[in-house]
């Protein structure tokens, strides 16, 4: 009981050292420098993921890192892999971003290049401050707040529901257009929110990585958690940018693709993978202050949307 009680009071006592909060630049991306056993590393923040560091593999063999014993090294295959496959080894490491108190907090190093300009990408989460705040210099001023609430207290993701869906709501400053699989496009769909269009691009989330998406055209005012729909984009598969669009050609992902992508008869995709929802550049690039208010498990955003 008593080593319990010391452990409470040394949790609470590291907890209430956590600063106030800490601001950041992006332009488009924050950028910061992280510690890590001896090493600086110079890396992104990203707003979408949990507490975690996501590193090149060469900056983790001059910093290293050693894979935890047996668990800490698989290989995966997903479509957002340059090549569609890599080996990840991973470990948890203190981690000191932004010149704050370390966490500890999950690493994980890959044999693809996921940056190209920067170490690797770390989590808003793994910076040890009660708000995290994000200034976007070159975005316009003035506007109002909006408020998103988050799921939990470890989770960045909000939460938007239509229908029967649960759709995952997470910020993408790397999108430059919002983004959102198969399932989140039927249900907004279905919802009166969006219709399909005939246009395709590619998405392009890391180095040598290329997925098509098509274009949603939003019906007027049309929102998800009071921010407008302004250039919405849906996953597809290979074989359908194609049929739409011969640019496709370029594309990275191959006929047997996720879940994510919507098909021909997109319906059957309902049985899929959770709905999920990237709100990119296009919303978030009008957005002067992103806050990450860690205590009141939400995201403030101060943006100027044209009426």
């Amino acid at each position: 009981m008593r080593f319990k009680t010391l452990a409470l009071l040394i949790w609470s006592s590291a907890t209430l050292a956590s600063p106030a909060s800490v601001t950041l630049d992006a332009a488009p991306q924050p950028i910061t420098t992280l510690h890590i056993k001896d090493s600086t590393l110079r890396v992104q923040v990203s707003l979408g993921f949990e507490r975690a560091l996501l590193l090149n593999q060469a900056p983790a063999l001059a910093a290293r890192l050693k894979a935890f014993p047996l668990l800490g090294k698989q290989t995966v295959k997903n479509a957002l892999i340059p090549g569609g496959e890599a080996v990840l080894r991973g470990n948890l490491y203190g981690v000191s971003a932004a010149g704050l108190p370390p966490l500890t907090t999950a690493t994980i190093w890959i044999d693809k290049l996921i940056t190209a300009d920067s170490d690797g990408i770390v989590s808003v989460m793994a910076l040890d401050a009660d708000q995290v705040i994000v200034r976007q210099p070159h975005a316009p001023t003035g506007g109002k707040i909006f408020a998103l609430d988050t799921t939990g207290k470890g989770d960045v993701g909000a939460e938007l529901r239509l229908g029967d869906a649960k759709i995952s709501v997470r910020l993408a400053l790397d999108a430059p257009r919002t983004i959102m699989n198969a399932n989140a496009a039927e249900a907004l769909v279905d919802a009166g929110l969006v219709k399909r269009s005939g246009e395709v691009g590619l998405w392009q989330p890391f180095p040598q990585v290329a997925l098509p998406w098509q274009t949603l055209r939003p019906e007027p005012h049309a929102t998800i958690l009071g921010l407008p729909l302004l250039n919405p984009t849906a996953r597809i598969t290979e074989a359908r940018a194609r049929e739409l669009d011969a640019r496709a050609k370029a594309g990275t992902s191959t006929d047997a693709d996720l879940d994510d992508t919507i098909v021909v008869t997109a319906k059957a995709q309902r049985r899929g993978n959770r709905p999920w929802i990237l709100i990119g550049q296009d919303v978030l690039g009008r957005c002067s202050q992103i806050v990450l208010d860690k205590p009141g498990k939400r995201w403030l955003l101060t943006c100027a949307f044209a009426d």
